[in-house]
């Protein structure tokens, strides 16, 4: 998965920009601010929460005083590997959110998220066999699949967010609890190459079926400090 490669430069990206604008924005009259604007646009790009790393979203919200509604759109790509299967993929990261604001930026934060991974996977096995006066030969099967796993996700919050005078939205959402409300993860064959036994197909499919797991569990993970950036007007 290439969040790897990616995740200590986002998070110190985060750290940074919580210490620079969690200062300027401590003392904007965020209640306020937020009575005189109507929407707010923006994204999230980083925080420690797998999903929001791998299809960072982007944020449109309606402002209607205490209370905020909006959408979440994000998509990425990634790959991943389990056993015999491999895969590249789009991820995408769709939701509504709903915050409750109980002073000038403490929020409580209701979400719905519907979380997609999209794969066109493979898997292999490799084989060898001797025969005498021809020696060793090796026999590759290979299966392509095209792999779906599909999460819905539920997820409560509690976090600042702050709007400045001059327009400029600043949140962290501290705690994301998540819980998946339903999953699904299947994998359907549609080439094959060499001579693949049945033993070995329904390993594949399995191995296939893994890897959307594994991304099921990416979708309905919970999370930390998930920055969101924009503007309001």
């Amino acid at each position: 998965l290439m969040i790897r490669g990616i995740m200590i430069k986002k998070l110190s990206i985060l750290c940074l920009s919580i210490l620079f604008c969690g200062s300027v924005a401590w003392a904007a009259d965020s209640a306020g601010n937020r009575k005189d604007s109507i929407i707010m646009l923006g994204m999230a790009p980083v925080g420690i929460h797998l999903a929001t790393l791998a299809a960072p979203p982007v944020r449109v919200a309606v402002l209607l005083g205490d209370i905020t509604v909006g959408i979440d759109v994000g998509s990425g790509s990634s790959s991943l590997s389990s056993g015999t299967a491999k895969s590249t993929a789009t991820f995408t990261n769709q939701g509504l959110n709903a915050r409750y604001f109980f002073g000038n930026s403490f929020n409580a934060s209701l979400g719905y998220h519907m979380r997609n991974y999209s794969a066109t996977a493979t898997a292999t096995s490799t084989s060898s066999t001797y025969s005498y006066g021809s020696g060793w030969t090796t026999t590759t099967a290979l299966e392509t699949f095209t792999l779906d796993a599909k999460t819905t996700v539920l997820t409560l919050g509690i976090g600042n967010h702050w709007l400045l005078d001059w327009g400029l939205w600043i949140g962290g959402d501290w705690v994301l609890a998540s819980t998946a409300l339903g999953q699904t993860s299947e994998a359907t064959l549609t080439s094959s190459t060499g001579t693949v036994s049945a033993a070995n197909s329904a390993t594949f499919k399995k191995d296939n079926e893994n890897v959307g797991d594994l991304f099921n569990a990416i979708s309905a993970s919970s999370g930390f400090a998930v920055l969101t950036i924009g503007f309001a007007f």
